[in-house]
C-alpha cells in the first residue's frame, strides 16, 4: 500500500522542518520516532499478503508509536488527511513475544515497521477468532504448519477455522 509510505515521508518532512524550526529558536529537535504498524493494516499495506490473501479494506490503522506527543499528532493528522484514523485502542493489540517485523521506511528521524504476517494473522486468530474466522481459514492454506503451530502452540482452536463446504 503506497498511501502508508507516502503518509511516512510526508511525517518525516514534517519533522525535519519542525526540527529546524527548533534549532532556529535555540532548542533542541525532536528525538528519533518509531511507528509499528499492526492490526488489519499491517496485512492490507504488504502486496505478498495482498497476492494470497482476500483482505477486507479497513480505515483504521493500528499502530504503537514510540515518538513525543508532536510526532503522533503529526502522524495522525496526515492519516486523517487520506481518510484514515489512527485507532486509540491499539496499545490493547496482543503481539506474540516472537513476534518480528519489517522496515517500511527508515531516515535519521523516523523508523517505521509493520507486523510481519504470521505474527498479525496469529494475534487475530487468537485475540479476534469470531471476527477473523474466514481470513484465518485463508491463512492457514497459506501459510500451513507455522501458522497452525503457532496456534496450537498459544492454545487456539484450529477446529474453529475450518469451513462448512
Amino acid at each position: 500500500m503506497e498511501i502508508l509510505e507516502k503518509i511516512f515521508q510526508q511525517l518525516d518532512k514534517a519533522i525535519e522542518k519542525e526540527n529546524d524550526e527548533r534549532r532556529q529558536e535555540g532548542a533542541l529537535g525532536l528525538p528519533h520516532a518509531e511507528i509499528k504498524i499492526l492490526g488489519q493494516m499491517s496485512l492490507i499495506s504488504n502486496p505478498e499478503v495482498q497476492a494470497k490473501i482476500t483482505l477486507f479494506a479497513t480505515f483504521d490503522v493500528d499502530a504503537i508509536i514510540k515518538a513525543p506527543h508532536w510526532i503522533e499528532t503529526a502522524f495522525k493528522n496526515l492519516l486523517e488527511k487520506e481518510r484514515f484514523e489512527l485507532d486509540p485502542l491499539s496499545h490493547e493489540i496482543w503481539i506474540p513475544k516472537e513476534s518480528t517485523f519489517t522496515t517500511i521506511f527508515s531516515s535519521s528521524r523516523l523508523t517505521c515497521s509493520r507486523l510481519d504476517p504470521l505474527f498479525t494473522l496469529l494475534s487475530k486468530a487468537i485475540k479476534a477468532k469470531e471476527k477473523n474466522k474466514v481470513l484465518i481459514a485463508q491463512a492457514l492454506a497459506v501459510y500451513g504448519d507455522d501458522l497452525k503451530n503457532l496456534i496450537i502452540k498459544y492454545e487456539g482452536d484450529l477446529n474453529y477455522f475450518k469451513l462448512k463446504k
